[in-house]
């Protein structure tokens, strides 16, 4: 009798590990970040000049968010916030920090708090392998290097950009020790060979990869076969440069999507596409359209972007959300793919993406607020936003009607205005010192 039993206890426990999905597992998490890019330079934000069908796909296949926002307008302070969940201005480090600008610390000391968690940090408990592939900008000493921050692997470099013609870039490395440039490809390419090569190495675990691209920022290099390809098209050299250089990073999103199908792991994996802050328009001709403003300003073309994120089985493909969502929301969704309670961590204020997807928040009157520099900032309450830009007085618009900030309604509307007004006030006033800056005003603000 006792044989009976145990046999069948044996074939009931087979019978359930081949129905996977009565197994939980974790999922996969891929971060994609470009850098620089405009927010009508893609596909899914309805560019018609540049076909982006791999970075489409994550829209298409889950969610696109209209109202997508950074929390910082350039590239450093926006990571910091990206990766802790954390509003940056809220530890210090409000400017950028950039190679040949001083500033009022050492270059060793520029970093994240080591007080401050980052993502990796929150996913380690869970099991899972981190790994971060291209550009970090979050520190260059020992204390401040990714390998020290939550990152089991680091393929790339630590500034804030990079050459990208095959043999020409410098200072990248691999877990602290150098590559020799002779074996870096295009850049962009290296970021998917590598991306590439940690999914597979760690495909039986679950892990998070952060890619990190650095196109389209500068400098404009772009592969011959990729500038031919829209040479017709674009008679403009910084707009061909553009066009190529986004064509290539689609093409590595493309084989990352392979990837994780050759692999068998695509239903089973969050991915998250965003860009790090506005378009730069000036040195890349950006499309922010219908936005006005660019990289480094508090207006919409600053600071809003564009965002998609797939994942099987949680969103429904084909959403179009005009939730307003933020970079905030991606560590506290990373760790309800992990299958933490958010309830744990008091310290993110961000939401789970898929809740705001699905409409489970409730109404969408959520705040967000940005401190750009000492006189330039914004707060955005529902459809409401007020600006500070340049040393002008406060300026409201209603994003709703009015998304290309067109129409100040501050005098019309008063009572809005002045109670944005002084819930921003309140917010800069519990602020901490800023860690750093730039020692001449303005140096390290537009890179």
């Amino acid at each position: 009798m006792k044989k009976k039993i145990l046999l069948f206890a044996i074939i009931a426990a087979g019978a359930w590990l081949t129905f996977g999905s009565t197994i939980p597992t974790k999922s996969n998490i891929v971060l994609i970040l470009s850098d620089d890019a405009g927010y009508a330079d893609f596909g899914f934000q309805s560019n018609r000049f540049i076909a982006t069908p791999n970075i489409d796909r994550i829209a298409n296949e889950g969610v696109k968010f209209t109202d997508a926002y950074v929390s910082a307008a350039v590239c450093a302070p926006s990571r910091a916030g990206l990766l802790t969940g954390i509003n940056q201005a809220e530890f210090g480090n409000v400017d950028n920090y950039i190679k040949g600008v001083k500033y009022t610390i050492p270059q060793a000391d520029y970093g994240i708090p080591q007080n401050i968690k980052l993502i990796g940090d929150y996913l380690h408990p869970h099991g899972y392998r981190t790994g971060i592939i291209g550009k970090w900008h979050e520190g260059f000493s020992k204390p401040y290097h990714p390998n020290s921050r939550g990152f089991d692997y680091f393929w790339g470099f630590l500034w804030g950009s990079s050459n990208y013609l095959p043999g020409k870039a410098v200072e990248v490395e691999e877990d602290g020790q150098p590559v020799d440039p002779a074996r870096i490809p295009y850049m962009t390419d290296a970021i998917g060979d590598h991306a590439l090569e940690f999914i597979e190495r760690e495909q039986d675990h679950p892990f998070f990869l952060y890619v990190s691209f650095n196109a389209v920022h500068t400098p404009l290099q772009s592969k011959a076969e990729d500038l031919e390809k829209f040479r017709d098209q674009f008679k403009d050299k910084v707009k061909l440069n553009n066009a190529a250089m986004t064509h290539s990073l689609d093409q590595n999103v493309g084989r990352i999507f392979a990837q994780l199908e050759k692999l068998n792991l695509l239903d089973n994996t969050l991915i998250i596409f965003l860009n790090d802050n506005g378009g730069q328009k000036n040195t890349i001709h950006a499309d922010n359209f219908p936005l006005r403003g660019q990289k480094s300003d508090p207006l919409e073309g600053g600071i809003r972007v564009p965002m998609a994120m797939r994942w099987p089985g949680k969103v429904e493909p084909g959403t179009v959300s005009s939730r307003i969502v933020s970079s905030l929301d991606i560590v506290p969704t990373a760790l309800a793919a992990a299958g933490d309670k958010l309830s744990k961590q008091p310290q993110l204020k961000g939401k789970n993406l898929v809740e705001v997807a699905s409409g489970k928040n409730g109404r969408d009157d959520r705040t967000l607020y940005w401190l750009i520099s000492n006189d330039e900032g914004a707060i955005r309450q529902g459809d409401w936003k007020l600006v500070f830009e340049n040393g002008k007085g406060p300026q409201l618009y209603n994003l709703r009607r009015d998304i290309g900030e067109s129409n100040d309604l501050f005098q019309s509307n008063n009572k809005m205005g002045k109670q944005l007004l002084a819930k921003y006030q309140g917010w800069k006033s519990s602020l901490p010192p800023k860690r750093f800056q730039p020692i001449r005003p303005g140096d390290g603000s537009k890179d």
